[in-house]
């Protein structure tokens, strides 16, 4: 006789109601305020329960953090380990159970990705751990496809990691479904891993990624940061702040790094909430510079993003810890600040999607809604901070060629013309 489960008691179904409410108000207020930023007694008092409570039902904050980390990652990997099908099939699934689950999590993926390093080792070893089974995961897929001769990637590991960066990076724009598609948006995403953005029309050549094009790209070969105090300050600034966090890092610290005193770096920034502004502000002005300068209406439109893609990506190797800077540590900008941020994103943003409008209305390019597609390419290029490392991988014009070759091209050997 089959076994019938038992219904959890009310007691039990009260107790994970509370706990989860627990979580839902860390998750809250470390987005808001960050993780140093928040206290146990911030978390009990919002969660309307005692800290005695909170600890008996979680243990610490850092069992907080990582707890919220486990929310969306099991059954992700579960789906994408138990699919099977033909190679497309299973990667156009892939995209649409992670966009799913970001979509249904978006707040808990931005707390994973900008407050991670306040776990300790062995809390932070689990998580990469299973984040690297579910790479391992689609990284399946994709040499599947390779073997069978349905896909083309001639470094499955690059690719995977390009493209699952482009889509957790969705948590800053994905809400769901975008409004005027035929076809729901992650499959958009899809077609674009697959098939890339260039069209395949006869006659039109096609472009390369080599050093041809590399060779384009001298204004992102910027000279190195030039020895002035203030320079000093700003250098000390972001590779602290990335090291530890804002809130971990006070200005005793950035002038001992510096080799200043403490008043020397209040003459030159004032208070380090100064130094974050200065920091976004510079690494802004320098990528503005570069995509300005790329940006030509008289060239075909997919050499002109190739170039795009290539010197945004050299410069997000070469500024890697502002760029870390920048996307995780700017929830303590002061708020007049803020704006100015969001101006200076929309305006790179409007480069690509400019260009890749006009691209497909010359025929030079497929995309069925420019916005779109110009945030998929910024997130495969902005998240490379968090895993590239120039020592042991491409150089920064290498890596760059390579995102190129995916943009454009994708990952499929069949013709676009069926998508």
């Amino acid at each position: 006789m089959k076994a019938v489960a038992a219904e959890p008691s009310s007691r039990a179904v009260a107790q994970e109601k509370r706990r989860r409410r627990i979580l839902a108000t860390a998750t809250e207020l470390f987005e808001a305020h960050g993780f140093e930023g928040t206290t146990t007694d911030d978390i009990a008092a919002a969660a309307n329960v005692t800290k005695r409570t909170l600890y008996r039902y979680v243990g610490s904050k850092e069992q907080l953090l990582y707890e919220i980390h486990e929310s969306f990652l099991g059954g992700l990997l579960q789906d994408v380990a138990s699919s099977d099908g033909k190679p497309e099939d299973r990667f156009r699934a892939m995209v649409q159970a992670h966009m799913c689950d970001l979509a249904a999590n978006v707040r808990d993926i931005k707390v994973f990705f900008e407050e991670i390093k306040h776990l300790g080792p062995a809390k932070r070893g689990e998580l990469f751990g299973r984040r690297a089974d579910y790479e391992r995961a689609v990284s399946g897929i994709i040499a599947d496809g390779v073997d069978k001769g349905a896909f083309q990637a001639s470094d499955v590991p690059l690719a995977t990691r390009v493209i699952l960066g482009a889509m957790n990076e969705g948590y800053r724009w994905y809400r769901g479904e975008e409004p005027g598609h035929g076809d729901s948006t992650a499959d958009l995403i899809a077609g674009q891993f697959l098939f890339g953005l260039e069209a395949r029309a006869p006659g039109r050549g096609r472009v390369e990624a080599d050093a041809h094009l590399a060779r384009s790209l001298a204004p992102a070969e910027l000279t190195g940061e030039p020895d002035q105090p203030l320079d000093r300050i700003l250098t000390a600034a972001t590779k602290l702040f990335r090291a530890h966090g804002y809130h971990r890092t006070n200005t005793q610290q950035i002038a001992e790094c510096a080799g200043m005193t403490k008043g020397a770096l209040f003459y030159h920034v004032g208070y380090k909430e100064e130094a974050l502004v200065k920091i976004q502000e510079r690494l802004y002005d320098r990528t503005s510079a570069v995509l300005r300068s790329l940006e030509d209406d008289s060239a075909r439109a997919g050499v002109v993003l190739a170039r795009l893609v290539a010197a945004q990506t050299v410069l997000t190797a070469r500024y890697q810890d502002a760029v870390a800077v920048v996307s995780e540590e700017m929830k303590y900008l002061p708020p007049e600040a803020a704006p100015k941020l969001a101006a200076r994103q929309a305006e790179h943003l409007d480069i690509f999607e400019r260009t890749i409008r006009r691209g497909a209305e010359d025929g030079d390019l497929v995309a069925e809604d420019a916005r779109i597609a110009s945030r998929v390419v910024q997130g495969m290029i902005n998240s490379t901070y968090r895993w590239y490392r120039p020592d042991e991988q491409l150089s920064p014009t290498d890596l760059g060629l390579a995102f190129v070759d995916i943009i454009l091209h994708g990952l499929s050997t069949r013709s676009p013309s069926r998508r």
